[in-house]
């Protein structure tokens, strides 16, 4: 009986990791770049149309996460994990660095609606597009909002639930909304 449960498990391996491999070879059909050694989740969503989506090797893609360029780019680096339901809109360019744990339901924007003349209507007064950089060895806590025109730099850690709307020099921890340092590691 163990044997068969054994069997069985492995099966499941076996079929898990074809499915994966399939979702790289589709994505690279679509035009996305996958380093072969990437771990991507069959669930998870990459929109290119418009835009360039890189991925890293070794970086791990979970379930439910949404990439989508807006005629922009997304790029992740080497050894890093997007966790579950993260959502990347990279208008204005998102490229995260090596090493980065990005916890789920995080959301990176590379954009801006302007409403400055409230005599026009929002949609009609175009986007800023800065773009996001996320350097190396960061960690995103679960539901953080990094936002359009900011630089997490090397070694930071931003708390579960912040909001990002200003640049954070490297080796801080921030948190809140908006995120303040809280302290340095």
């Amino acid at each position: 009986m163990n044997n068969l449960i054994g069997f069985c498990y492995a099966i499941v391996r076996l079929i898990r990791r074809f499915r994966r491999k399939l979702k790289i070879i589709s994505l690279r059909l679509r035009g996305v770049e996958v380093d072969s050694t990437a771990i991507i989740d069959p669930a998870a969503v990459f929109e290119p149309a418009g835009g360039k989506i890189k991925i890293g090797a070794r970086t791990f893609i979970d379930r439910g996460v949404i990439i989508r360029p807006l005629g922009g780019h997304v790029v992740i680096g080497d050894d890093c994990s997007v966790n579950a339901y993260c959502v990347f809109l990279g208008g204005g360019g998102v490229k995260i660095g090596d090493s980065v744990r990005i916890a789920a339901h995080s959301v990176i924007v590379a954009s801006n609606h302007n409403f400055s003349d409230p005599e026009m209507a929002i949609k009609d007064q175009g986007l800023t597009l800065k773009g996001v950089l996320v350097e190396n060895d960061v960690w995103i806590g679960a539901g953080a909002r990094v936002l359009d025109g900011v630089v997490v730099g090397t070694g930071c850690v931003i708390g579960a639930g912040s909001v990002v709307t200003r640049s954070v020099e490297p080796g801080m921890v921030v948190a809140g909304v908006p995120a303040k340092i809280i302290s340095s590691r």
